[in-house]
This record gives C-alpha cells, structure tokens and sequence, in this order.
C-alpha cells in the first residue's frame, strides 16, 4: 500500500470513528449498528468492515483513544516530583472522575467494556490493548502508592491486592452513579456542583482509606 493509500485508509478510518462518536451522542448502544455507522459516514457496510471486524471493535478503538488521553495524565503526574505520593494519588482519582463527568461517552464505553459480553466479542488485538492499557494506569498510580509510602503518608501495611481490589470496587461503583445522575433520591446527580461536590467525597473516601487519614478527612470536611 503506498504512501497516498495509506493517508486515504487512515482518513477513512477516522471518518467512521468520529460518525460512531456523532451517533452515540443520541443512540443507545444496542440499537446502534454498523449499517447505521456506514450509512452516517457515507460508505458501504463492507467498507467498515475492511477497518474493523466488528461493531464492538469501533468501540473498543475510541475507548483507547481516551485511554491514551488519560494515561497521559497519569503518566505526568507520577513523573512530578514536585508532587507528594499523596498529591499525585489524589490528581489522578479528580482527573480521573472529572474526564468522566465531562465525556458522557467514554463513561458509557468504560462502562461498557467492563461487561464480560462485550469482552467476548471484541477482537483479541483489542481486548489485549485495552488490558494492557489497564496494566499501565495500574502502574502509574502504584509509583504514587510507593511514594507515598516512602513519604510515611501511605499505610505501608495493606496489602496491594486489598489496596486495587478497594479502588476498584469504588471508582466502578462512583462511575455508576454518575451515570445514573445518583444512587438515591437523597443525593442526585444532576448539575456539574452536585457531580462535582460527589466528586470531591468519593476521592476524600478513597485516599482516606489509603492513609489512614480518617481523622484529618473528618477536619477537612468541617472547615468546608
């Protein structure tokens, strides 16, 4: 392929991604199909085909586009040294959150991925960039744990198992609510200050439990 068909393949390729994007901003996921994405893009269905395999391969391939973006983020923040391990924890969990509250697709699509159907049907090359990728957002915030830890901020104690499957567990568990504008009647999530303010509890809750800091969380929250 010359260098002229490269340009035109990768320009396509793009098309039908930014037309997938456009779609999802109005259409459920289910009900969204690559004869709808081709037809948005103006090509035939067996164009889509010869860039992805399948529908759920598109959007595996925009969700490591803002994977790529937010790990970006992380990478930075575990490369500042001006940063204490706590202070780069804490950066990464708000932008994190904010990234999400601010692209309601790729809250979607994160959310989507996680789902063991979806995970079955994406191409194995995908399904191994997107655990990769997942490895390296592991390993950043781990070198803000470690610094944290050498800092004597960081409760050197729990063991990391414990520590992820903690974190996990509450990041997937605040990305639901925020996608459902809240868990319960008694606190919606409906403006940008309740998300935000929800925000701001669930990633004090978070580094509160990797520090043992429960005392100073609680004098924190009282001069707020």
């Amino acid at each position: 392929m010359n260098d002229r068909k490269v340009r035109e393949f990768e320009r396509r390729e793009r098309d039908i991604l930014d037309s997938t994007l456009e779609l999802l901003s109005g259409e459920h996921w289910e009900t969204l199909s690559v004869d709808k994405i081709a037809r948005h893009t103006g090509i035939g269905k067996g164009t889509v085909y010869k860039h992805f395999e399948c529908k759920d391969d598109i959007y595996a391939h925009l969700l490591l586009d803002d994977c790529q973006l937010m790990l970006t983020r992380f990478q930075h923040f575990a490369a500042d040294e001006c940063l204490t391990g706590v202070q780069q924890m804490r950066g990464m969990l708000l932008y994190a959150f904010k990234f999400h509250r601010d692209n309601v697709v790729y809250q979607h699509m994160y959310m989507y991925f996680k789902q063991k159907s979806f995970r079955e049907r994406i191409s194995t090359n995908y399904l191994q960039r997107l655990d990769s990728c997942d490895e390296y957002f592991t390993e950043a915030f781990g070198k803000a744990v470690c610094k944290g830890i050498a800092e004597g901020e960081v409760n050197p104690d729990m063991p990391q198992e414990v520590m992820m499957a903690g974190m996990s567990a509450t990041y997937e568990g605040a990305m639901v609510a925020l996608q459902e504008g809240g868990s319960c009647k008694q606190q919606p999530l409906e403006t940008t200050e309740q998300k935000d303010t929800y925000i701001n509890h669930v990633v004090d809750y978070m580094i509160a439990a990797l520090t043992r800091q429960s005392d100073r969380l609680a004098e924190e929250q009282g001069k707020r």
